[in-house]
């Protein structure tokens, strides 16, 4: 089954429900609905392009979002924007699932959702122009900003960047002064990148969050 079994008007109906947006070509959208197991003409090259427009477009909403972030805050919130589970996500609110289902009797399954998803990116990238479909990404993420790591403290940032680059989590050490008007010696040490940072505090948790915001800003000064 192809989207020409549909009638027309509402396959344009329900994408221009979803994105706000008037079908120009719609082979475009057939081939991002078509499983690749039903067809040569398939979703699969679409999704690599659409991978690429969101890596670009979320990337840029981050960076006139949040302008004082650093390279590694903004690497660590769009790998978890851009994740099978947030496109999953996002395709199941869209309500067109079923077009899927209808055109792939055979492959109901959910796990693919996040592929589909981003092969109707790149089909909308190539029905219209970068500016459109920018618009269109900004405005579906926008809502998972707010449940994601731009509200997580510099802790987590720098200790997700390091999982991130599979190198050694962050070390923190306190040790008792004895001789200072300060009552400890918080230490940050990044093992796998010779980095580390000390700093007097009477209290840890303050002292480690300074501490590891530092660090992610010394990281973005080398990148």
């Amino acid at each position: 089954m192809t989207l020409s079994n549909f009638d027309e008007k509402e396959i344009f109906k329900l994408i221009n429900k979803a994105f706000n947006y008037s079908i120009c070509n719609v082979q475009h959208f057939t081939s991002a609905f078509t499983h690749k197991n039903t067809s040569n003409d398939n979703y699969e090259r679409l999704e690599i392009l659409g991978d690429s427009v969101l890596q670009l477009t979320v990337t840029e909403l981050l960076f006139i979002k949040y302008p004082e972030y650093t390279e590694g805050q903004i690497t660590v919130v769009r790998q978890n924007l851009v994740n099978s589970k947030s496109l999953k996500r996002i395709f199941l609110s869209l309500k067109l699932a079923d077009i899927f289902k209808k055109m792939n009797p055979k492959f109901t399954e959910g796990d693919i959702y996040s592929d589909i998803f981003e092969s109707l990116v790149g089909a909308l990238y190539l029905d219209s122009n970068y500016e459109t479909v920018r618009d269109i990404v900004h405005i579906l993420f926008m809502p998972l900003l707010s449940d994601n790591l731009s509200n997580k403290d510099a802790k987590t940032v720098l200790q997700e960047y390091m999982h991130q680059k599979k190198l050694r989590l962050p070390l923190y050490t306190t040790s008792v002064s004895k001789y200072s008007k300060y009552n400890y010696l918080v230490t940050c040490e990044l093992l796998d990148l010779n980095i580390k940072e000390s700093l007097k505090s009477n209290k840890v948790k303050p002292a480690e969050q300074k501490l590891a915001r530092a660090i992610l800003n010394k990281l973005n000064e080398k990148n």
